[in-house]
């Protein structure tokens, strides 16, 4: 789906609980460091968060709220908090964030890699969480530059893989105890992407409301209705380019440790009833906690295997603290 490049803008309501936000994740399995870096604002003002892993440490940690903003920015290279710079290069194609703190530098470039997964107004979970967007997945490269006296000093190269996404609106947390973001990247040819909510009443997975995508090669009609269940099956013969495809009904279990955050995961995700179906399972390989006022974030960074690539992602949980 080709994207309107207005889309790109940031903007701002007179809704309190109205939030426009871009998250940058990345991650660089031969380098052992995964991060995630968001620049949003609120009725408040600007805002950034930082979380940068080096093998699975905290290396850089930053956060900064309620920066002054004079009415509408024209693009994100106008937001200004955390340290933070985002610069869109080419509308939905390239982007430059870069981030400067007393821990370590990072400058980053995100090139689009396949489809936009779009997440439409219409769905049901848009329409609860109150948001909408559009998330892509990346090759990413660039450096990260540790500082003394926090580290020693060093510069790491990163060429991994990531995710750009933008999300707008304004979401009810009376009416929501839980959300979930699950991606997963395995190159160019091959990603998902879960957000789950679960409403106020709902305990469970199950009670959960998902919006779901999976990036995969175009396959020829024979092989569209088999199930391919089998993990190992990597001869998977591409008619096309990758193509973004919905999961309507994911599957998500979660093993966690003692103090809530997740450990372990099985992600299932069901072009429909018949299949095919993808089926992800990972370990965190790097993670933290963030309290966030009323709210909770549990962050991670998994090592994911999907018939029979291995990739790594990220999984975010933020709760609600009654």
């Amino acid at each position: 789906m080709a994207l309107d490049p207005a889309l790109e803008r940031p903007r701002l309501s007179e809704d309190p609980t109205f939030s426009d936000a871009v998250t940058c994740a990345f991650a660089d399995e031969a380098a052992g460091v995964q991060g995630s870096v968001r620049i949003g604002l609120t009725a408040d003002g600007a805002s950034g968060l930082i979380m940068v892993f080096v093998d699975g440490e905290p290396a850089i940690a930053q956060a900064e709220g309620a920066i002054a903003v004079e009415g509408t920015p024209k693009d994100y290279a106008a937001v200004k908090a955390a340290g933070i710079d985002h610069e869109v290069l080419e509308p939905h194609r390239r982007w430059r964030t870069a981030v400067d703190s007393v821990a370590g530098r990072l400058d980053l470039t995100f090139e689009a890699a396949g489809p936009s997964l779009v997440l439409e107004p219409k769905t049901r979970a848009a329409r609860l969480g109150g948001m909408e967007g559009y998330e892509q997945p990346c090759r990413v490269t660039g450096t990260l530059t540790l500082l003394a006296p926090a580290h020693e000093e060093r510069t790491i190269r990163i060429d991994g893989v990531g995710q750009r996404g933008h999300q707008w609106g304004a979401p009810d947390w009376t009416t929501i105890s839980l959300s979930r973001t699950v991606t997963g990247w395995f190159g160019d040819d091959l990603a998902f992407n879960v957000s789950a909510l679960r409403p106020a009443k709902g305990h469970t997975h199950a009670d959960e409301i998902a919006w779901s995508t999976v990036v995969r090669p175009a396959l020829p009609e024979a092989r569209e209705e088999d199930d391919l269940e089998d993990e190992d099956d990597e001869d998977v013969v591409a008619v096309g380019p990758p193509q973004a495809v919905d999961a309507p009904e994911p599957r998500i279990s979660t093993t966690t440790d003692a103090t809530g955050r997740h450990t372990l995961a099985t992600v299932e995700l069901w072009e429909s009833d018949e299949g095919p179906v993808w089926t992800a399972t990972g370990e965190a390989i790097s993670g933290t906690t963030i309290e966030l006022g009323r709210m909770r974030l549990d962050m991670a960074f998994f090592r994911w295997r999907l018939r029979g690539r291995q990739g790594v992602g990220r999984y975010d949980v933020l709760r609600r603290i009654d």
